[in-house]
C-alpha cells in the first residue's frame, strides 16, 4: 500500500490568476500511479484555485453568506475546461485507486457547497471513489493529513464576537479587495505579463512591499504602485470586516487602532511595526506549521497537543477537531506555506515524521534574503510518498527543481537553461 501526497497546485480558470503550467508534468506523475503502485493520492489543500478565480472576481465584494449564494458549478466547468488532461488522469486513476481532495483556503468555498462539492466528485473520478473533505485522518497508517491554513491566523476561519457568525478568513477578503480594488491599477502599468504574474506569487506576503519598490527600479514604472496599495490597504483596514477581525483576534489592538489606521502617518506606523515582526521571525526561521506539526504529534506534550487541538482552529469543520488521541499519530502531512519539508520527530521514544508537499506553484521571493539583489522565481514540483513495508514506514520527499524561467537582478536579466533537477529525501521510520 502507497499513498501519493500532493498540495497547493492551485490550478485555475485561464487567467492571469492562473500559474498552474504543469499539466503534463501531473499527467505524467498520476499515469504513472500503475507502476509506482499508488493506491491512494490524497490532495493535501488548494488543489483548486477558487478564490482568485474570474467569477469570483466578478462579484465583487458581497459578503461570505451573499458569495456562497452566488456561487455554482460554472466556476468548475471553467477550469476543467482549462486543464482537461488533468482532470482526465485524475478520473483514469479513480477506476483503480481513491482519490481523498483535502479542502483549502483557496478552495474553502467547497466546505459550504454541497452542489460543488457534488460537481467536483463527478469530474475527478468514478462514483464512491473520490471524497471531499476538510482534512484527512488515515487510519491505516496513522497520520493526519491537513492543509495548515487552521494555524495561520490570518488565513483561518474565525467566530464575530459579538453575532457569534463564522466569518471568512482575513487573507481571502484581502485577495478580494484587492482584486477589487488594486489589479486595475497594476494591469495599467507597462510591467510585462510575468511580472504582473509574479505580484500574486510573493513570498512571504511582505515582501511585497520590497518587491514594489524593486520592480520601480527595474522597470522605470511612472505609477507608485507601492503608495497605491498601501492606500487601498488603509481602505481595507477600514472595512467592517477588518474591524470584526481586528476584534475577534486582536480586541486590545482596539484601543490603539487610531496609530495603525489614520491619515496622519499611522499606516507607515503600522507598515514598520509589521515589516519588524516579520524580521524576527526570519531572524528565528521559525516555521508555526512544523511547530503544530511536532504538537500534533505529542512532541510538546499533552499540553502542546491540545493547544494544537484547540476547537478554534476547526471552526470550519463545526467547531470540533479531529478524533484523534495524544499520542496516537505517527506522521503529520501538511500544505499551505508552500516549503517542501521532511523532518523526524522524536515523541516519547518514538520516531515520527512531519511533511510539507510544498507547492506546484510559483514563488517568488528576494534572493539571497537581499532586496538589492531582486528576486527570483522558485518553481518545485514537490510530492510526498508513504508506504508500509514490513510494519516500518518509508516516507520519501521528492521534488523536481524547475530551472525555466527568469531570474532578476539589479544590472542583468539572466535566461535559465530549459531543464529540471530532481530531489529526493528518503526517512524510515
Amino acid at each position: 500500500m502507497k499513498k501519493l501526497y500532493l498540495s497547493d497546485l492551485h490550478i485555475g480558470d485561464g487567467t492571469l490568476k492562473d500559474d498552474f503550467k504543469f499539466d503534463s508534468d501531473l499527467v505524467e506523475l498520476i499515469s504513472s500511479s500503475k507502476e509506482k503502485r499508488f493506491s491512494e493520492i490524497i490532495i493535501v489543500g488548494d488543489g483548486l484555485e477558487l478564490l482568485t478565480s474570474e467569477f469570483v472576481k466578478s462579484r465583487g465584494l458581497l459578503t461570505f453568506e451573499e458569495l456562497l449564494k452566488e456561487i455554482d458549478e460554472s466556476i468548475l466547468e471553467v477550469i476543467e475546461r482549462k486543464h482537461e488532461e488533468v482532470f482526465k488522469a485524475f478520473r483514469d486513476f479513480t477506476e483503480r485507486g481513491r482519490l481523498i481532495y483535502v479542502v483549502g483556503n483557496h478552495d474553502s468555498l467547497l466546505l459550504f457547497n454541497n452542489r460543488l462539492r457534488t460537481r467536483l466528485k463527478e469530474m475527478l473520478g468514478e462514483a464512491g471513489k473520490v471524497e471531499i473533505v476538510p482534512y484527512y485522518l488515515d487510519r491505516e497508517f496513522n497520520t493526519i493529513a491537513l492543509h495548515g491554513n487552521q494555524y495561520d491566523i490570518v488565513n483561518r476561519f474565525f467566530r464575530d464576537r459579538k453575532s457569534g457568525q463564522l466569518l471568512q478568513p482575513f487573507g481571502d477578503y484581502l485577495a478580494r479587495f484587492m482584486m477589487k480594488n488594486f489589479d486595475n491599477c497594476l494591469l495599467r502599468t507597462e510591467l510585462p505579463e510575468q511580472a504582473i504574474r509574479d505580484y500574486q506569487n510573493i513570498h512571504p506576503t511582505l515582501d511585497v512591499f520590497e518587491w514594489f519598490d524593486y520592480i520601480r527600479r527595474f522597470y522605470d514604472v511612472d505609477s507608485d504602485l507601492q503608495e497605491e496599495w498601501s492606500r487601498q490597504f488603509f481602505l481595507l483596514l477600514k472595512s467592517n470586516e477588518a474591524e470584526r477581525w481586528i476584534d475577534a483576534n486582536w480586541p486590545v489592538l482596539k484601543v490603539i487602532e487610531g496609530l495603525f489606521v489614520n491619515k496622519h502617518g499611522g499606516m507607515k506606523l503600522g507598515s514598520l511595526m509589521v515589516r519588524l515582526v516579520m524580521a524576527f521571525r526570519k531572524f528565528k526561521k521559525t516555521d508555526n506549521l512544523y511547530r503544530q506539526g511536532r504538537r500534533l504529534l505529542g512532541a510538546e506534550g499533552k499540553k502542546g497537543f491540545h493547544k494544537a487541538m484547540n476547537n478554534e482552529y476547526f471552526l470550519m469543520y463545526g467547531d470540533t477537531a479531529p478524533p484523534v488521541v495524544p499520542g496516537e499519530l505517527k506522521g503529520v502531512i501538511m500544505g499551505h506555506n508552500h516549503r517542501h519539508v521532511l523532518r523526524m520527530i522524536s515523541s516519547n521514544g518514538e520516531e515520527k515524521f512531519y511533511a510539507n508537499t510544498g507547492t506546484w506553484k510559483p514563488v517568488v521571493e528576494i534572493i539571497d534574503d537581499d532586496p538589492r539583489n531582486g528576486f527570483a522565481r522558485r518553481i518545485e514540483l514537490g510530492y510526498i510518498t508513504i508506504e508500509m513495508i514490513s510494519n516500518e514506514f518509508l516516507v520519501q520527499s521528492k521534488h523536481i527543481k524547475m530551472l525555466s524561467g527568469l531570474r532578476l537582478s539589479e544590472d542583468t536579466i539572466e535566461m535559465n537553461s530549459e531543464g529540471s533537477v530532481p530531489h529526493e529525501i528518503e526517512l524510515r521510520v
